[in-house]
């Protein structure tokens, strides 16, 4: 889960740079957008932090999560035919694509939140993989 959302921090920190070389009106509107997203998602990745900061930054996630899709949306019907060939591609892709790549850096958020999962993100040896399966399900081969 680590690398998710390393991986995810590192998506929306490089949307960030790009939206600093970029000479709009906007930049500075979407560069400091996607910094916040990523250090939500840097954030994610401390899972020893105090349960009132995971639940200030779950929420934060979430708005962010909806911004992006709300902005995406926003956008759409101003775009034209081969939309994705023009300026507003970078806005349009970037927009969706952190939207759902803050799905699962909420989910971490959600699990800090749980106690059962809790306890086992504090043990190392323990910590459990993104698309693990819950232990003492019944093999029903």
């Amino acid at each position: 889960m680590r690398m998710v959302t390393a991986v995810v921090g590192c998506i929306l920190l490089t949307l960030a740079v790009i939206h600093a070389f970029i000479p709009h009106a906007s930049a500075t509107f979407f560069l400091i957008l996607y910094a916040a997203g990523a250090i939500c998602a840097f954030s994610a990745i401390y899972s020893s932090m105090h349960l009132w900061l995971a639940r200030i930054l779950a929420v934060a996630t979430t708005g962010m999560m909806f911004f992006y899709f709300a902005a995406f949306f926003k956008m759409a019907p101003h775009f034209q035919e081969e939309w994705y060939r023009s300026g507003l591609a970078l806005e349009g892709i970037g927009m969706l694509l952190s939207a759902f790549a803050l799905i699962p850096v909420l989910s971490c958020y959600s699990c800090m939140l749980k106690a059962d999962c809790r306890e086992q993100l504090q043990d190392e040896k323990k910590r459990p993989a993104f698309f693990a399966v819950p232990d003492g399900i019944p093999d029903n081969r």
